[in-house]
């Protein structure tokens, strides 16, 4: 049934192709494809024979995000295998991040998931291993590389429970695709339990955790930077509360607090989490009535009670210079973003109760006291309690760092599975 169902995929992909292509090149979106013929040329294997680097680790990744937890994972595989690594990515923006990693050979933009396509990539890549990280489970990928002879396995693997009910429907073709893997490394239990579910062989099965989590950084490279705004600013000895990856909503809750907070001799600084919004943000700051300023502008002055950092890569440096911290994407109901980023600094982290996407890391700071739950109703209150307690502030952001250490370490188990792996194939 699985090969029936793969076969019954491949029928349909062209009406299914030709139907995306056409929409497209209908849509005002068309602009985006600069390089139009060498996408066509990747996305359906047509590289020249002697393009590709042959009996290279090929990774297969999404977009950037997973081609950046993948850095230190690529630096140990190179490592291990003695070979080249070549990446494919779904989108151009990964394959123009895999492209700037100088352990990273090449990065092609991967194959659709057509049989024909897939099968002619792997006959001019001639992979040693493929490994697909996260959900990239792509049938005709993983079924190419079983037919040639390529082991392949999931790493950082991870699935959602929407997904997971949604693949039982074609339950028998992912019996199939996922009998393929050598083995998975999955992120959590809850993972673990979904993929069985869906077929895959449980001695196959490998909890290591998320390796995103060993690329968290106590030593942010942007802290002189981030000094000298404080500095021109004249803030320094004020507590600093830092919103992070805020949205809309947040951004609301925040400036109706903001009043009473800078009464209270707190300055703010919130990072938006889409640039885009920058027109937007300053309306409603214009609004407020608060001073306030943008990084981009430069010139800081002093009596600024509010700054957007409206730039990009300055977010961890301005988490380090903290009393306290907020984490966006958590009060909206966008499944919160990096929870942790902020805790592996010793900051105590304020999120409300939307972190979907990020369960354990969310409970394991509410366990340890180290983060507290907020939303419009308590966060101002929360904030001015904590400020007014610096050792229980202190206490707490102790135990916020305790609890982002104890995610650490997927690498190394990820390697180990690896390892075992190749020495009882040996």
């Amino acid at each position: 049934m699985g090969h029936f169902l793969l076969l019954l995929t491949n029928c349909i992909f062209p009406f299914a192709a030709l139907g995306v292509v056409v929409g497209f090149l209908l849509s005002p979106r068309r602009k985006l494809l600069k390089h139009l013929l060498q996408e066509l040329q990747e996305r359906f294997g047509l590289e020249r024979e002697g393009q590709i680097t042959q009996n290279a680790i090929w990774l297969h990744c999404a977009s950037v995000g997973e081609v950046m937890s993948m850095k230190e994972m690529i630096d140990r595989l190179k490592a291990f295998y003695h070979k080249e690594i070549i990446v494919t990515t779904t989108t151009q923006a990964g394959k123009e991040t895999a492209l700037k990693n100088p352990h990273i050979a090449q990065a092609f933009l991967a194959p659709l998931d057509f049989y024909p396509s897939c099968k002619r990539f792997i006959r001019l890549a001639k992979p040693y291993r493929l490994f697909v990280v996260e959900r990239e489970i792509w049938p005709n990928m993983l079924a190419a590389a079983h037919q040639a002879g390529v082991p392949a396995a999931l790493i950082n693997g991870r699935i959602s429970a929407k997904s997971a009910r949604a693949y039982r429907w074609v339950r028998p073709l992912f019996r199939y695709v996922l009998g393929t893997l050598c083995f998975a490394a999955l992120q959590t239990k809850d993972a673990a339990a979904r993929y069985a579910s869906l077929g895959l062989d449980e001695n196959k099965i490998f909890v290591c955790g998320n390796v995103k989590y060993d690329t968290l950084n106590d030593h942010p490279a942007r802290t002189a930077q981030v000094n000298q705004i404080l500095t021109d600013l004249g803030w320094g000895g004020s507590p600093i509360l830092v919103c992070g990856s805020t949205h809309p909503t947040e951004e609301t809750m925040l400036l109706r607090a903001a009043p009473d907070l800078i009464k209270k001799g707190i300055k703010i600084i919130f990072a938006p989490r889409h640039l885009e919004r920058k027109a937007e943000i300053e309306v409603a700051l214009r609004q407020s009535g608060l001073h306030y300023a943008f990084v981009s502008q430069g010139k800081l002055e002093k009596g600024t009670d509010i700054l957007c950092a409206d730039v990009m890569g300055l977010l961890q440096s301005l988490y380090a210079c903290a009393a306290l911290t907020f984490v966006g994407g958590s009060v909206e109901p966008r499944g919160a973003h990096n929870l942790l980023e902020p805790a592996i600094l010793s900051k105590t982290v304020l999120f409300g109760k939307y972190f979907y996407n990020a369960p354990l890391t969310a409970q394991a700071l509410l366990e340890s006291a180290g983060g507290v739950l907020v939303d419009e109703s308590n966060f101002k209150q929360t904030v001015l309690r904590l400020l007014a307690d610096p050792a229980q502030l202190e206490n707490m952001s102790e135990k916020a760092r305790k609890a982002a250490l104890s995610f650490k370490g997927a690498t190394d188990k990820i390697m180990e599975v690896v390892q075992n792996y190749e020495r009882k194939t040996a």
